[in-house]
């Protein structure tokens, strides 16, 4: 059984072996640090029974241009090898969306690489639905291209915020804003 807390500041220097795991985005210590400072209450530990890093998720709640558009973005979320398939991600996930189901927040999306077959269907078991895919999305990898996935959260009973899902293939602009930065 694991316990979630919040995410600490020298939790940084203790989770190379999350990080660099094959199935792990990796971003620089800025990333995590900002995340930290903007975001403190939506970056979550996952701790072991001894006490050890098992995992972690690092979200935002972002406004819109109404209230409507008010959600929650998922930028990273890892388990360590030994944790895996032990309903951690899912406990992470699921406390997640419950802090932004308090926020008031409509939505709930993340970006994956559509290579990573087990997380696809992880968040659909958690009740995340395929929007589009954006190719090229990932830096360094041209050829790998990225599901982007939402779920709706309990404000949005009427599921509105998948309406404008298109399921269609879509390049981002460069100049277009994205929250994973790999500095």
């Amino acid at each position: 059984m694991s316990c979630l807390r919040e995410m600490h500041l020298d939790d940084l220097f203790k989770f190379n072996t999350l990080v660099f795991d094959p199935f792990t985005e990796v971003y620089g210590l800025r990333f995590f640090m900002r995340h930290l400072a903007q975001w403190p209450e939506l970056a979550l530990a996952a701790l072991s029974p001894q006490g050890q890093l098992a995992g972690f998720i690092f979200g935002k709640c972002q406004p819109g241009t109404d209230a409507a558009d008010l959600h929650g973005h998922v930028c990273a979320l890892t388990v360590e090898s030994h944790y895996r398939r032990l309903g951690v991600a899912s406990l992470l996930m699921n406390h997640f969306a419950h802090l932004l189901d308090l926020r008031n927040a409509w939505y709930v999306d993340l970006y994956l690489r559509c290579s990573n077959q087990a997380a696809y269907q992880l968040y659909c078991a958690l009740g995340y639905c395929l929007r589009r895919v954006l190719l090229e999305y990932y830096p360094g990898d041209p050829d790998e291209d990225a599901f982007d996935m939402r779920k709706p959260l309990a404000i949005d009973v009427l599921g509105h915020s998948l309406l404008v899902a298109s399921k269609q293939s879509v390049r981002l602009p460069s100049d277009e804003e994205s929250d994973d930065d790999y500095n």
